[in-house]
């Protein structure tokens, strides 16, 4: 029987908090494992699949302040609760689909629930621990995290060969296990200070402009160059309408003063620039490896492996490292680190040999191991304390976001390239150059604006990650993770 008291109340609530966290990093790779199974299962097309990917980033990227802000005005413990209970329904419609409609259904409901899980996981913790204990309380937060990132495909190779439904149905017992915890644990939390205001417009014209952006890029192949051009310029006008909207209202989801901040607009951009790349890369290198090369799903995921590993063994020393090489040098050598790894996929073809791809791969989850760590730390310690939470907010829908976008323009210049009569793996490698761009512009970025020795602000922590020195916790800090 579960016992909790004054003593475990704390450990136990890490623990309801955990299992949202959990179920969150291992859906960033699971998914990608499976979609050659569901294109063969649900019938769906290529733009069907990148539907699966994007409409879950999309939906998170969308609400994930919101969702922060909601849980800050009636309940971070009521809304996350109701943020593992969606996320478990989306899994139920995911897991049942007979269709792709059904299935992007499915998954922009998990995204709904993913949100809130996103934002108010690591304020669960910090609401619940004293000063003294937050150090190892948020080790073992962001040791979940890692762990379960570096064995998702591992995970998910095992489980789809089973069926690629489990992958969703195997996300029941842990949000009900989840959401009793929680229940029971942890105490209620709010900020008196939030308010009752929700940015509506705001959220509207985000939400209708990067809809249409990402819509405009996957379906430009299938629905022509005249409805592109409307969808894009739909795009352009809802995301300046949203622009013009966050400038006004008092409680903005994104504050755009931040970026006017040197270290935290240098961060951000790689944040941007190296979260799109993973995404992008954990989307079509699956897919390649179970297609082209003809591998299980099983064989696939362990191949794939040293994309995420890198991450387990390196961010525990992201503070060592940070303090004797600087986080601009230590960011600046992990983007360097990417482009290589990135430029070395853009070689890959259909009889490449493993060795090959191991170097790529190996590069690109060193870069993250590199980056991750010091790019919360660079933008966050410069930040003023009466910004972390919304700084803190933004970055995490900044993670998001590049996921979405970048999976889009990826599988837009694929889709161009297969309709031009290339072979499926010369697709994949010639799409690649739009991310080995992108992160070669993160690269500039970083250096020209991360620095070693922000003046002032909190000392921070990274979520998703080891943490990177002592921890303070701040009212309004919320951390999020990829």
């Amino acid at each position: 029987m579960l016992r909790i008291d004054a003593e475990t109340r704390p450990w136990w609530t890490l623990a309801g908090a955990c299992a949202g966290l959990f179920l969150l990093m291992l859906d960033s790779t699971v998914v990608a494992l499976a979609l050659p199974a569901i294109r063969g299962d649900v019938g769906a097309s290529s733009e069907g699949l990148q539907w699966v990917m994007n409409g879950y980033l999309l939906t998170i990227a969308v609400l994930v302040v919101t969702a922060g802000r909601l849980g800050d005005m009636f309940g971070r413990k009521r809304v996350f609760i109701v943020g593992m209970a969606v996320f478990a329904l989306g899994s139920v419609v995911s897991g049942a689909a007979g269709d792709q409609m059904t299935l992007i259904a499915g998954r922009v409901l998990q995204g709904a629930g993913a949100a809130p899980m996103l934002s108010l996981s690591l304020a669960l913790v910090c609401n619940a621990f004293a000063a003294e204990d937050q150090p190892r309380a948020l080790g073992i937060w962001a040791a979940v995290s890692a762990v379960a990132l570096a064995i998702g495909p591992l995970a998910g190779g095992v489980l789809i060969e089973v069926d690629w439904r489990v992958i969703f149905w195997m996300n029941l017992p842990v949000a009900a296990l989840g959401i009793a915890i929680t229940e029971l644990a942890a105490s209620e939390s709010t900020d008196p200070e939030a308010g009752t205001r929700i940015d509506w417009a705001g959220l509207a014209t985000l939400s209708v402009g990067l809809t249409a952006v990402v819509v405009a890029l996957i379906q430009s192949r299938a629905w022509g160059a005249a409805t592109t051009l409307i969808l894009a310029l739909l795009g352009v006008v809802s995301l300046f309408a949203f622009w013009r909207i966050e400038h006004r209202v008092r409680e903005p989801i994104v504050d755009f003063e931040l970026f006017r901040n040197g270290p935290y607009f240098g961060a951000s951009a790689a944040a941007f620039c190296l979260v799109g790349g993973y995404w992008s890369v954990m989307f079509f290198q699956p897919q390649y490896l179970e297609d082209v090369r003809g591998h299980s799903a099983i064989l696939a995921g362990l191949m794939i492996l040293p994309v995420t590993v890198p991450m387990i063994f390196v961010s525990p020393f992201s503070g060592r490292l940070i303090a004797r090489f600087g986080a601009r040098r230590l960011m600046t050598a992990g983007m360097v680190s990417g482009v290589l790894g990135l430029l070395v996929l853009t070689q890959v073809g259909a009889t490449s040999p493993y060795p090959l791809l191991l170097a790529g791969y190996l590069l690109f989850g060193i870069a993250l191991g590199l980056v991750y760590a010091p790019m919360s730390t660079a933008a966050m310690a410069a930040m003023p304390g009466e910004k972390v939470g919304i700084a803190s907010g933004v970055l995490a829908m900044d993670r998001v976001l590049a996921g979405a976008i970048a999976l889009a323009a990826t599988g837009a210049a694929f889709h161009a390239l297969l309709g031009g009569g290339h072979t499926f793996a010369e697709a994949v490698a010639g799409s690649t150059w739009v991310v080995v761009a992108l992160c070669a512009v993160g690269v500039g970025l970083t250096w020209a604006f991360v620095r070693d020795s922000p003046a002032a602000g909190p000392d921070p922590a990274v979520a998703g990650d080891p943490p990177t020195g002592e921890l303070r916790h701040h009212r309004h800090h919320r951390r999020f993770h990829l």
